[in-house]
């Protein structure tokens, strides 16, 4: 059965009769029989009779159609990176996780669709509570079956969070090994600060907040210390919260206590930086019956002292070329401990530089100290010497220079030596100590250990800038760690998915030297949004057509597209 038109001529003018026929086989031959005259087209379009016909058939056809006349664009969210973001959700089990927490808890609001909102929001559109609030409904595709809490509901969830961040923890670093075949041989540890909004005084409910060293460089707001403990591919496993001032080094024998008691590692050679290398961390690191590797203090210490001047007067043939790290390296042991110095010609090229531009700045300001006491401005020897300590302690470099002969109307200083051959000495090298033996790891191999570092540096600044960890606007100490915490879990699902990247071998488009972030990759989903239309009683949403880019880190992520295929029409 089909549609039949048939066109007349008349006085200069062509008419179009339309007729429902059927093909019909009569006396062996193919013809088509009449069922119902319609009428002219024009005439039935005239009056309308032809759309009311059609709209009466539609009603009992099996697909949809709307009147393209009627088509408005109500909404275009965004469906990529919430796609994204909801297959690691699933892949790391938060689901039932969070679910067993909100029923433990006791919450009497949805905590997994809190987590998930926070958790979304902190990786697509870093914001405010509030702002994720308005986020999560106006703006992108949630979950089928999303509950949307209220704005109290998120801050709730951060203390529940906060309370269960040990479970949380455990939870996901089962759920890490399983999906990456993750063995802990190596864990990275480092520290880094965050400061704080709001009022700067420290108070009973938010008793961590502390003036301190601050790595922000905002040393006029208080802070907090934050402790990130990762694999040696950077996939966060543990953190830890101090208060603003403390220091680095005593932080390591907790940290490693809750390592080995919550995570049931077997040995494990824990890498830090120079901040944590002391006797008492060694001992405890040893105690634990892990292995360690630090980089060194290179200042003030007798051991590092003899060790550079050892690899001073070393000859070449010590030296070992690591090409990967564009470095060379040379062992040695110095009372019975295992040292490896590092040398690279880039570094020292820099240090060199940093120290000339340094030694050149604090001259400049001397030789003006010098002229005004010449020409009397500055006389008592008191107030010179003053001027001249206030002079050296905005200078890192201020061991280079002697300052001694300070007298009334005189001023004289000097190099320090000793202090800048040592300088000399020292660019271009820094020296690693560890416990590993040569037979499980050479040079070479304590080197790329070491290097493992700059993957925790890396989340540090994935955590700051990708995922706002700043600023940190709330004054309870329970809200900023579940604020930190739900970061935390932000940076894994953002590690994995930059595995899985890399994995998948995708390559920037701009910098096709490197692999895409997760940071260009959800800059990419971003732009996959669903449409939605309304067109008179009838809804239709489709999502956008995906670039070749975009369906590529879909795949990598496993994100499965088959219901963006179609338009979905409901009524």
């Amino acid at each position: 059965m089909f549609l039949k038109t048939k066109r007349v001529r008349r006085a200069n003018r062509t008419y179009e009769y339309l007729s429902l026929v059927e093909s019909v086989r009569v006396d062996g031959k193919n013809t088509h029989r009449t069922l119902f005259r319609l009428g002219e087209a024009s005439a039935l379009r005239e009056t309308g009779e032809l759309d009311r016909i059609i709209a009466a058939l539609q009603a009992h056809a099996e697909r949809r159609y709307v009147d393209v006349d009627q088509l408005e664009v109500d909404a275009a969210p965004m469906i990529g990176t919430m796609a994204a973001v909801r297959e690691l959700w699933d892949d790391l089990d938060l689901q039932r996780l969070f679910d067993g927490i909100g029923a433990e808890a006791g919450c009497a609001f949805s905590l997994v669709d809190a987590v998930f909102a926070m958790l979304a929001g902190r990786l697509v559109d870093p914001a405010s509570k509030r702002r994720t609030h308005r986020w999560i409904v106006e703006d992108v595709v949630a979950p089928d079956g999303f509950s949307f809490p209220s704005l109290d509901q998120y801050y709730r969830a951060l203390d529940v969070v906060h309370e269960h961040k040990d479970v949380i923890e455990r939870h996901v670093y089962a759920r890490v090994c399983d999906l990456t075949n993750l063995q802990l041989t190596l864990a990275c540890y480092d520290l880094t600060s965050t400061y704080l909004e709001g009022d700067p005084a420290s108070h009973g409910r938010f008793p961590s907040k502390a003036f301190g060293h601050s790595r922000d460089h905002r040393s006029d707001r208080p802070q907090i210390v934050i402790g990130l403990l990762t694999s040696a591919d950077g996939i966060p496993i543990a953190h830890h919260v101090f208060a603003g001032g403390t220091n680095d080094a005593t932080t390591l024998k907790g940290v490693l206590e809750d390592l080995t008691a919550r995570f049931a590692v077997g040995r494990i050679c824990v890498v830090a930086d120079r901040g944590l290398i002391t006797d008492d961390n060694i001992a405890e690191v040893e105690g634990a019956k892990c292995d360690w590797l630090f980089a060194t203090k290179l200042r003030r210490r007798t051991d590092v002292a003899a060790v550079l001047a050892e690899a001073a007067n070393a000859g070449e043939g010590r030296w070992q070329e690591v090409e990967r790290f564009s470095s060379s390296v040379l062992e040695t042991t110095y009372d019975g401990r295992r040292y490896v110095v590092v040398f690279s010609s880039a570094r020292e090229r820099r240090d060199t530089a940093r120290r000339l531009q340094l030694i050149a700045k604090i001259e400049r300001q001397l030789l003006a100290l010098e002229d005004r006491v010449r020409r009397g401005d500055l006389a008592e020897a008191t107030k010179i010497a003053a001027t001249a300590a206030t002079i050296l302690a905005r200078s890192p470099v201020k061991r280079l220079f002697d300052v001694s002969d300070v007298a009334d109307g005189r001023f004289v200083y000097d190099y320090n030596h000793e202090a800048l051959a040592y300088d000399e000495q020292l660019a271009g090298h820094y020296v690693l100590a560890t416990s590993l033996d040569p037979g499980v790891a050479d040079a070479e191999q304590v080197l790329a250990c070491y290097r493992s570092l700059q993957h925790v540096e890396q989340r540090f600044r994935v955590l700051k800038s990708s995922l706002g960890l700043r600023p940190i606007r709330h004054w309870t100490e329970t809200r900023v760690r579940g604020h930190i915490a739900l970061c935390v879990l932000a940076a894994v699902i953002e590690s994995l998915i930059g595995k899985r990247l890399i994995e998948a071998d995708l390559r920037d488009p701009d910098l096709d030297d490197q692999h895409l972030t997760a940071e260009r990759a959800f800059e990419e989903l971003d732009r996959i949004r669903q449409v939605t239309f309304t067109a008179g009683e009838r809804t239709i949403t489709a999502v956008t057509r995906r670039t070749g880019l975009q369906q590529q880190i879909l795949a990598a992520l496993d994100v499965d597209t088959r219901a963006w295929t179609r338009p979905q029409i409901t009524s």
